[in-house]
């Protein structure tokens, strides 16, 4: 229903807007808002971390759920005091609470704090999502404000009322509170999306397209060479069709029951394709990342796709078929039987449509090869990018902190500095940091920044970077390389001057032409650690900005992707506390039994800690590169498919014309001529036929290579060197498909190839 009902995206916004918006909007049917977070439940023995959404009681209404058990909450349910009503997700009730169908009006507490549950969610989309528990959103008074931007809003349109019109009503009444506080809102708009196409981005639905279009080439490699097969069979029946339309089968009843053998073995085949392609969709699903696809994305071989793979069969037994099938006998019987006779080749126009298939087959096959080709190489050039860190032996993992256990920022404080203390004191660690952002996992928290001496500019049109809270042991934990300056230190702390550190990145972009040492650096002051994926809190002046001196430059961290470059600017956990903390842990050895002794050594602190997403560096890594790695593997699959079906074609084709000729090589046998000249004879057509498949095919590539360029790393889209190595691939493979048969033929009796019938 989330694509049928057209659901719609909003930008962050703060509380009041957030009302603001839903008062004044008339064309949604529902609009909802949430804010994602964490919570610890502390009834299963071992403290357990809960991704967590606080949603409007509505909420449910967008995407038109039901609950399995229960309900959902009722209008008045996200007002403060009502807000202590949990609803679980359906695979925490299984994994946690034993599927107990009693569970509803049961008592657990999260973050130390007592949740009724009213209602369990059914499998599948709400799964898939990843939020285990969702609480009414009530909103404190301390979150009224209007440059505090933390909530993500959904809505519904209303029957009738286009993407369009909602946009232009969003922008005015934007434009409305902009003009009435202009303190906090002034240059801030409001966009409007569909969900459908913020999950599938134009880059994954390329690489989707290409995957299509490559399965589809593979399709119709088969289909060429099943049609060379009929009319190599076909040929070889001629006497059959000639005798049977002697005795009265009329043409129609011959090409039914050709295309009838041809659905059949199509049938057969597609019956076998349907079973192998269930156990690699099995295969895939084990091994790709489920961050890979978009989570509404439910891959399965239902009856949407045995449908679509019958009608497919169907039009391939068709397809291959028809033209084998439309090729039956003249009204001149006579005339068949000559092209019959002992030592003919078969009629001109069957011999040119079978060497047609085989130029079409050359030429996919081409192209498949070359697009997996750059794919592959793009890859490589990924894999020698500099990440900006050493993941030798790091081990990350997320330390999930409360807002209720530690409200305001030197209790923060004090507990990670203890927590540090206990990790480093473990043996085998060598180094431990903290930040609010692993490497490749995102910028963490996006922040406008300005430059002090540059001209003022609105919050809404001020540049973003990364702005990373980390302890000063992050640079050698993570052995990153400082370029100027120095790194934080131990001095910078509450009290103590405003310090930070810039990438490479910020520095060549925004202090091209000084020396980024000792500018100053405005950020808005964040009011209050956020507890959730709530992204800034800011406001226009008078509201407090913090002003960062530039102490170092540090090379670029990869921070979400490995092609990427993004501005960043790190400051000390101590000068700019945060809830949002992830552990990296540098050990002597990469060891399972690290992991426990951290968790052990953490619990002797807080026996209610909870962890989340125990991984290695190395791992993450990995998981950055799964879409790049699954793209490149598909298309070398289906690229390999095709060089192998286009192999057999070739060595097909060239065994009938070698069969076809072998009466006439006996006769020049017996004239005088050189084995050598047999096999030149026999290899020259099979090879003209590959060469001009050859050059249909980079004329051909030049559109798909198009289509990769966006997903290209490193790797011009008609980079000559992959499409050299591909010609000469597919021109060695073709010269082998050709040469086998031709030199079968040159090592026959001359005296038996005369005799040959």
């Amino acid at each position: 229903s989330l694509h049928d009902a057209l659901p719609i995206w909003l930008n962050e916004v703060s509380t009041p807007d957030f009302l603001d918006w839903k008062h004044q909007s008339t064309v949604f049917t529902t609009i909802a808002a949430e804010d994602w977070g964490t919570k610890t439940l502390t009834d299963a023995g071992v403290p357990v971390d809960l991704s967590s959404e606080s949603v409007s009681a509505n909420y449910f209404e967008i995407p038109g759920a039901k609950p399995l058990l229960g309900r959902t909450f009722a209008p008045d349910e996200d007002q403060p005091g009502k807000q202590y009503e949990v609803v679980l997700s359906h695979r925490i009730w299984r994994s946690l609470f034993g599927a107990d169908p009693k569970i509803i009006g049961r008592s657990i507490r999260l973050n130390g704090v007592a949740y009724m549950v009213i209602g369990v969610m059914p499998s599948g989309l709400f799964d898939r999502w990843g939020t285990d528990v969702r609480i009414p959103l009530a909103f404190e008074p301390k979150e009224m404000a209007r440059d505090y931007r933390w909530l993500h809003v959904w809505a519904r349109l209303k029957p009738g009322v286009t993407l369009e019109q909602a946009r232009q009503e969003m922008k005015v009444v934007a434009a409305r509170i902009a003009r009435d506080y202009p303190q906090s809102n002034k240059g801030w708009s409001a966009t409007v999306e569909r969900y459908v196409d913020l999950r599938l981005d134009d880059s994954l639905r390329r690489s989707l397209y290409v995957l299509l279009a490559a399965a589809a080439a593979v399709l119709l490699i088969g289909c060429v060479n099943l049609a060379n097969l009929s009319l190599s069979r076909g040929v070889g029946r001629e006497r059959e069709v000639a005798i049977r339309s002697a005795l009265g089968a009329g043409r129609a009843r011959l090409v039914r029951q050709l295309l009838t053998e041809s659905i059949v073995l199509a049938g057969l085949g597609g019956t076998v394709g349907v079973g192998v392609g269930w156990a690699l969709m099995l295969a895939l699903k084990a091994w790709v990342p489920s961050s890979l696809l978009p989570i509404e994305a439910d891959v399965q071989l239902d009856e949407r796709v045995l449908l679509f793979a019958a009608v497919l069969i169907i039009l391939t037994g068709l397809l291959s078929g028809i033209a084998p099938a439309v090729h039956g006998p003249p009204s001149d019987l006579t005339w068949w039987l000559k092209e019959s006779y002992r030592g003919a080749t078969s009629g001109v126009g069957p011999k040119r449509l079978r060497h047609a298939l085989v130029v079409a087959e050359i030429a996919l096959a081409f192209v498949l090869l070359s697009g997996a080709g750059l794919l592959t190489r793009s890859f490589y050039r990924l894999l020698q990018v500099s990440l900006g860190f050493d993941a030798t032996n790091v081990i990350t993992m997320g330390l999930p902190l409360a807002p209720e256990q530690y409200p305001d920022g030197h209790r923060i404080i004090n507990y990670q500095e203890q927590v540090l203390a206990k990790i480093q004191a473990v043996p085998g660690v060598r180094q431990v940091a903290i930040t609010n952002a692993l490497p490749l996992q995102g910028p963490g928290m996006s922040m406008p920044f300005l430059i002090e001496d540059k001209p003022f500019v609105n919050m809404a049109g001020r540049p973003l970077c990364s702005f990373k809270r980390v302890s000063p042991s992050y640079l050698a934990t993570l052995r990153m390389h400082l370029l100027r300056g120095r790194w934080l230190a131990e001095t910078d702390e509450p009290g103590a001057p405003p310090v930070s550190v810039i990438n490479e990145t910020m520095a060549q972009r925004y202090f091209k032409d000084r020396d980024p040492l000792g500018q100053r650096i405005l950020i808005p002051q964040i009011t209050r650690p956020p507890s959730s994926s709530s992204q800034w809190v800011t406001g226009q002046p008078p509201a407090p900005e913090i002003v960062w001196q530039v102490v170092g430059v540090v090379e670029d961290e990869k921070l979400s992707n490995l092609d990427g470059r993004y501005p960043a600017l790190y400051v000390s956990y101590r000068q700019s506390p945060t809830l949002q903390t992830w552990l990296a842990v540098r050990g002597a050895i990469q060891s399972a039994h690290l992991v426990k002794s951290v968790e052990a050594a953490v619990w002797q602190l807080n026996k209610n800690q909870p962890f989340d997403k125990i991984r290695t560096l190395d791992e993450i890594i990995s998981e950055s590169l799964g879409e790049n790695r699954l793209g490149t593997v598909l298309l070398g699959a289906f690229a390999g498919l095709a060089l192998l079906l286009a192999a057999i074609g070739i060595y097909g084709v060239t065994c009938y014309s070698v069969a076809q000729r072998t009466h006439e090589m006996g006769v020049r046998a017996a004239l005088g001529a050189t084995r050598w000249d047999q096999l030149r004879l026999a290899l020259r057509s099979g090879m003209s036929l590959s060469a001009l498949g050859l050059v249909i095919g980079v004329l051909g590539s030049v559109g798909l290579t198009r289509v990769l360029g966006s997903l290209l790393f490193g790797v011009s889209p008609r980079d000559p060197r992959t499409l050299g190595i591909v010609i000469i691939v597919l021109a060695a493979v073709a010269a082998i498909a050709c040469f086998i048969p031709a030199w079968r033929a040159t090592r026959v009796n001359p005296m038996e190839a005369l005799r040959h019938e």
